[in-house]
């Protein structure tokens, strides 16, 4: 079993980026995930010497207001780019407020159809080019639906010639497509989904929500493994500054 390293490989990227603009971060409400996330990606800002602002807002905003926020970063040339940190409270319209992000300053790629890969796709293919593992002719099993990981992940991977099937932590007997998969990759958030019995010897097994993956339990059946913590989450980071920049 050998760790995909994400850690390490994400200050290879973030060292070899050359700072300039700026970037803004829409949080809104205080969800204790999203607020230790997003002071991370500020950390790592400050790391490269990125100018970086935080645009904080009470959980009980109304989308309007929120939209004019967004106008405005999409009219200020002094924003290189920006993204909102989701989860949002349940109240707001996700789907006006990412439709209204200017695609040129999408760096998260967040909206449908948008110019950039979305970070977090982007660091899973640059972790698995890393380690030279390729998909070409092999399954994968996604446990990831939606639009923002699961959708344009299953696009990523098919350019590379692999079977893709997509899931939920809903879909019916889960642990036999999984034991099916080449390449396993869990993104649901619910702790210990992935055991023992989803695995297929020798599978490449990636747990993008880190926790979804029983490390303990499943590390020993894997070829490759992203740690619990220092897989996907600092990729995920690097690539979307490697997006701002770029």
């Amino acid at each position: 079993m050998i760790l995909l390293d994400g850690k390490t490989l994400s200050e290879k990227i973030l060292a070899s980026l050359k700072p300039h603009g700026s970037l803004h971060i829409i949080l809104v409400g205080d969800d204790p995930s999203s607020v230790k996330y997003v002071s991370l990606k500020q950390a790592k800002c400050q790391q490269i010497g990125l100018t970086c602002l935080l645009h904080h807002l009470p959980a009980i905003t109304p989308t309007p207001d929120i939209l004019s926020l967004i106008d405005a970063l999409n009219k200020d040339p002094e924003v290189t780019g920006f993204f909102i940190q989701l989860p949002l409270p349940n109240h707001l319209n996700k789907s006006r407020i990412l439709d209204a992000i200017d695609p040129k300053k999408d760096v998260d790629g967040l909206r449908p159809n948008s110019p950039f890969v979305p970070a977090v796709v982007r660091g899973i293919i640059r972790l698995l080019d890393e380690y030279h593992l390729s998909v070409a002719g092999k399954t994968a099993v996604i446990i990831n639906d939606s639009d923002l990981v699961g959708i344009p992940l299953k696009k990523s991977l098919e350019k590379r010639k692999a079977t893709v099937v997509l899931c939920n932590k809903k879909t019916k007997n889960l642990p036999e497509i999984s034991r099916g998969a080449d390449l396993l990759i869990s993104a649901t958030g619910v702790k210990g989904l992935v055991t023992a019995d989803y695995i297929k010897p020798d599978a490449i097994v990636i747990d993008v929500a880190g926790g979804d993956v029983n490390f303990t339990d499943v590390a020993p059946l894997s070829s490759y493994i992203t740690p619990t913590f220092g897989g996907v989450g600092p990729m995920t980071i690097a690539c979307l500054l490697a997006n701002l920049l770029e």
